[in-house]
Protein backbone atom coordinates (compact mmCIF):
# COMPACT_ATOMS: atom_id res chain seq x y z
CA UNK A 1 0.00 0.00 0.00
CA UNK A 2 1.46 3.57 -1.09
CA UNK A 3 2.04 6.27 1.57
CA UNK A 4 1.28 8.42 -0.88
CA UNK A 5 -0.56 11.84 0.22
CA UNK A 6 -2.23 14.43 -1.23
CA UNK A 7 0.43 17.10 -2.04
CA UNK A 8 -1.31 20.09 0.25
CA UNK A 9 -1.74 17.92 3.17
CA UNK A 10 1.82 16.69 2.65
CA UNK A 11 3.10 20.33 2.31
CA UNK A 12 1.03 21.19 5.35
CA UNK A 13 1.94 18.64 7.77
CA UNK A 14 5.69 17.57 6.63
CA UNK A 15 7.76 19.96 9.26
CA UNK A 16 5.22 20.11 11.93
CA UNK A 17 6.29 18.52 15.48
CA UNK A 18 5.46 14.98 15.32
CA UNK A 19 2.85 15.01 18.07
CA UNK A 20 1.06 17.35 15.82
CA UNK A 21 1.82 15.76 12.97
CA UNK A 22 -0.01 12.29 14.28
CA UNK A 23 -2.96 14.21 14.98
CA UNK A 24 -3.52 15.55 11.54
CA UNK A 25 -2.46 12.23 10.02
CA UNK A 26 -5.71 10.79 12.55
CA UNK A 27 -7.92 13.08 12.02
CA UNK A 28 -7.24 12.58 7.94
CA UNK A 29 -7.73 8.87 8.44
CA UNK A 30 -11.36 9.29 9.42
CA UNK A 31 -14.19 8.80 7.12
CA UNK A 32 -15.74 12.18 5.50
CA UNK A 33 -17.49 13.04 2.79
CA UNK A 34 -16.00 14.02 -0.43
CA UNK A 35 -17.57 17.38 -1.86
CA UNK A 36 -16.45 16.93 -5.39
CA UNK A 37 -13.06 16.95 -7.64
CA UNK A 38 -11.53 19.36 -9.54
CA UNK A 39 -10.31 16.83 -12.67
CA UNK A 40 -12.34 18.22 -15.01
CA UNK A 41 -10.69 21.17 -14.96
CA UNK A 42 -7.54 19.84 -14.96
CA UNK A 43 -8.31 18.08 -18.38
CA UNK A 44 -9.38 21.55 -19.60
CA UNK A 45 -6.37 23.41 -18.07
CA UNK A 46 -4.09 23.41 -20.74
CA UNK A 47 -6.55 24.91 -23.64
CA UNK A 48 -7.44 27.47 -21.01
CA UNK A 49 -4.30 28.85 -20.63
CA UNK A 50 -3.32 28.40 -24.26
CA UNK A 51 -1.16 25.60 -24.50
CA UNK A 52 1.10 26.21 -28.02
CA UNK A 53 1.77 23.33 -29.72
CA UNK A 54 6.03 23.66 -30.63
CA UNK A 55 5.56 24.07 -34.34
CA UNK A 56 3.52 26.64 -33.99
CA UNK A 57 4.83 28.58 -31.26
CA UNK A 58 3.00 31.52 -30.51
CA UNK A 59 0.44 31.60 -33.75
CA UNK A 60 -2.11 29.42 -32.18
CA UNK A 61 -5.46 31.23 -31.62
CA UNK A 62 -6.24 31.64 -27.96
CA UNK A 63 -8.90 29.52 -26.67
CA UNK A 64 -12.30 31.06 -26.72
CA UNK A 65 -14.82 30.93 -23.47
CA UNK A 66 -17.32 29.40 -24.90
CA UNK A 67 -14.48 26.21 -26.46
CA UNK A 68 -13.25 25.56 -22.73
CA UNK A 69 -16.49 25.72 -21.38
CA UNK A 70 -17.62 23.05 -24.26
CA UNK A 71 -15.10 21.28 -23.27
CA UNK A 72 -15.53 21.20 -19.70
CA UNK A 73 -19.59 20.41 -19.56
CA UNK A 74 -18.41 16.78 -21.83
CA UNK A 75 -15.04 15.90 -19.06
CA UNK A 76 -18.30 16.15 -15.99
CA UNK A 77 -20.10 13.61 -17.93
CA UNK A 78 -23.50 15.36 -17.17
CA UNK A 79 -23.02 15.99 -13.68
CA UNK A 80 -24.51 18.79 -12.87
CA UNK A 81 -22.75 19.16 -9.23
CA UNK A 82 -19.24 18.61 -11.10
CA UNK A 83 -20.08 21.48 -13.64
CA UNK A 84 -20.93 23.74 -11.21
CA UNK A 85 -17.97 22.98 -8.80
CA UNK A 86 -15.25 23.52 -11.37
CA UNK A 87 -17.02 26.31 -14.12
CA UNK A 88 -16.08 28.77 -11.56
CA UNK A 89 -12.60 27.73 -11.47
CA UNK A 90 -12.63 27.67 -15.02
CA UNK A 91 -14.02 30.79 -15.50
CA UNK A 92 -11.34 33.01 -13.18
CA UNK A 93 -8.00 31.02 -14.54
CA UNK A 94 -9.69 32.06 -18.41
CA UNK A 95 -10.38 35.44 -16.96
CA UNK A 96 -7.02 35.70 -15.94
CA UNK A 97 -4.90 34.18 -18.95
CA UNK A 98 -6.92 36.74 -21.01
CA UNK A 99 -6.26 39.95 -19.18
CA UNK A 100 -2.39 38.83 -18.70
CA UNK A 101 -1.77 37.48 -21.86
CA UNK A 102 -1.04 33.94 -20.78
CA UNK A 103 0.36 31.03 -22.79
CA UNK A 104 1.84 27.62 -21.95
CA UNK A 105 3.94 25.30 -22.99
CA UNK A 106 4.37 21.46 -22.00
CA UNK A 107 7.50 20.54 -19.98
CA UNK A 108 8.52 16.79 -20.00
CA UNK A 109 10.09 16.68 -16.70
CA UNK A 110 9.78 14.16 -14.12
CA UNK A 111 8.20 13.60 -11.20
CA UNK A 112 9.96 14.74 -7.66
CA UNK A 113 10.54 11.18 -5.83
CA UNK A 114 10.63 11.93 -2.13
CA UNK A 115 11.13 8.70 0.03
CA UNK A 116 10.35 6.42 -2.42
CA UNK A 117 7.15 8.23 -3.54
CA UNK A 118 6.10 9.92 -6.53
CA UNK A 119 4.80 13.36 -6.38
CA UNK A 120 3.97 16.36 -8.90
CA UNK A 121 4.54 19.81 -7.05
CA UNK A 122 3.29 21.86 -10.31
CA UNK A 123 2.06 21.43 -13.33
CA UNK A 124 3.82 19.91 -16.69
CA UNK A 125 3.43 23.07 -18.32
CA UNK A 126 5.78 26.52 -18.61
CA UNK A 127 3.44 29.26 -17.73
CA UNK A 128 4.38 32.18 -19.59
CA UNK A 129 3.75 36.01 -19.60
CA UNK A 130 4.71 38.60 -21.26
CA UNK A 131 8.25 39.02 -20.73
CA UNK A 132 8.85 36.29 -18.20
CA UNK A 133 7.76 32.74 -17.66
CA UNK A 134 6.93 30.86 -14.44
CA UNK A 135 6.05 27.15 -12.67
CA UNK A 136 2.62 27.03 -11.10
CA UNK A 137 1.04 24.78 -8.35
CA UNK A 138 -2.42 25.38 -8.26
CA UNK A 139 -4.04 25.80 -4.51
CA UNK A 140 -7.66 25.36 -5.69
CA UNK A 141 -9.47 24.27 -2.41
CA UNK A 142 -11.75 26.58 -1.14
CA UNK A 143 -10.91 25.36 2.52
CA UNK A 144 -7.89 23.71 3.97
CA UNK A 145 -5.54 24.98 1.26
CA UNK A 146 -1.92 25.59 1.94
CA UNK A 147 -0.53 27.21 4.83
CA UNK A 148 2.58 29.71 4.81
CA UNK A 149 4.17 26.29 6.13
CA UNK A 150 2.59 24.46 3.10
CA UNK A 151 3.52 27.60 0.77
CA UNK A 152 7.15 27.05 1.71
CA UNK A 153 7.35 23.84 0.72
CA UNK A 154 6.02 24.27 -2.32
CA UNK A 155 7.80 26.68 -3.64
CA UNK A 156 10.17 24.68 -1.67
CA UNK A 157 9.81 21.55 -4.41
CA UNK A 158 9.08 23.69 -7.09
CA UNK A 159 12.89 24.43 -6.58
CA UNK A 160 13.77 20.89 -6.61
CA UNK A 161 12.35 19.39 -8.80
CA UNK A 162 12.27 22.23 -12.26
CA UNK A 163 15.20 24.47 -11.26
CA UNK A 164 17.54 22.20 -9.89
CA UNK A 165 17.10 19.28 -12.15
CA UNK A 166 16.90 21.09 -15.27
CA UNK A 167 19.60 23.53 -16.46
CA UNK A 168 16.94 25.42 -18.71
CA UNK A 169 14.73 25.99 -16.04
CA UNK A 170 17.13 28.24 -13.94
CA UNK A 171 15.78 31.70 -14.28
CA UNK A 172 12.26 30.63 -14.27
CA UNK A 173 10.12 32.12 -11.74
CA UNK A 174 7.40 30.26 -9.11
CA UNK A 175 3.99 30.89 -8.54
CA UNK A 176 1.43 29.19 -6.88
CA UNK A 177 -2.54 29.99 -7.77
CA UNK A 178 -4.40 30.45 -5.17
CA UNK A 179 -8.13 30.10 -5.99
CA UNK A 180 -10.16 32.57 -3.30
CA UNK A 181 -13.36 31.10 -1.75
CA UNK A 182 -15.69 34.00 -2.91
CA UNK A 183 -18.47 33.33 -5.62
CA UNK A 184 -16.02 33.89 -8.07
CA UNK A 185 -13.12 32.13 -7.07
CA UNK A 186 -10.70 34.93 -8.19
CA UNK A 187 -7.44 33.40 -8.80
CA UNK A 188 -4.52 35.08 -6.98
CA UNK A 189 -0.74 34.40 -8.06
CA UNK A 190 1.27 34.33 -4.66
CA UNK A 191 4.62 35.07 -5.80
CA UNK A 192 7.51 32.95 -3.88
CA UNK A 193 8.16 34.06 -0.08
CA UNK A 194 10.84 32.45 2.92
CA UNK A 195 14.25 30.46 2.34
CA UNK A 196 14.03 27.42 0.24
CA UNK A 197 14.15 24.57 1.97
CA UNK A 198 16.91 21.75 2.18
CA UNK A 199 16.44 18.88 -0.04
CA UNK A 200 17.33 16.86 2.52
CA UNK A 201 15.64 18.11 5.38
CA UNK A 202 12.49 17.93 3.78
CA UNK A 203 13.35 13.97 2.48
CA UNK A 204 13.24 13.63 6.76
CA UNK A 205 10.50 15.21 7.32
CA UNK A 206 8.37 13.44 4.39
CA UNK A 207 9.90 10.04 5.71
CA UNK A 208 8.72 10.93 9.50
CA UNK A 209 5.43 11.63 7.71
CA UNK A 210 4.36 8.95 5.67
CA UNK A 211 5.96 6.34 8.87
CA UNK A 212 3.72 8.02 10.60
CA UNK A 213 0.87 7.78 8.31
CA UNK A 214 1.45 4.13 7.56
CA UNK A 215 1.36 3.82 11.36
CA UNK A 216 -1.89 5.71 11.57
CA UNK A 217 -3.96 3.14 8.70
CA UNK A 218 -2.41 0.06 10.39
CA UNK A 219 -3.68 1.11 13.81
CA UNK A 220 -0.47 0.56 14.95
CA UNK A 221 1.56 2.19 18.14
CA UNK A 222 3.47 5.47 17.90
CA UNK A 223 6.83 4.26 17.18
CA UNK A 224 9.00 4.73 20.39
CA UNK A 225 12.81 5.77 20.78
CA UNK A 226 14.95 3.29 21.72
CA UNK A 227 16.82 5.05 24.73
CA UNK A 228 20.49 4.26 25.16
CA UNK A 229 21.82 2.06 28.06
CA UNK A 230 25.24 3.12 28.37
CA UNK A 231 27.85 0.75 28.96
CA UNK A 232 27.42 -2.37 30.26
CA UNK A 233 30.76 -2.06 32.16
CA UNK A 234 32.76 0.32 33.49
Amino acid sequence: MSNRLPETELANWAFLPTADKRRALEAFARPKAIPGTYEPFRQVFPDTVNQQLPLFCDGLTRSSWDAVETRLVKACNGREDLLRMNRQILAATHKYAEELGVAASALDVRPLRIDGVDYSFGLNLLIRYRGHATIVFLDMRKSNGLTPAGRNFVFSALHHRFREAYVDLIEVQAQIWRYRSNKDRTLVPIFEEGEILRWDDMVDAVHETHRIWDEVRRGAPPARKVVGLGPLFD
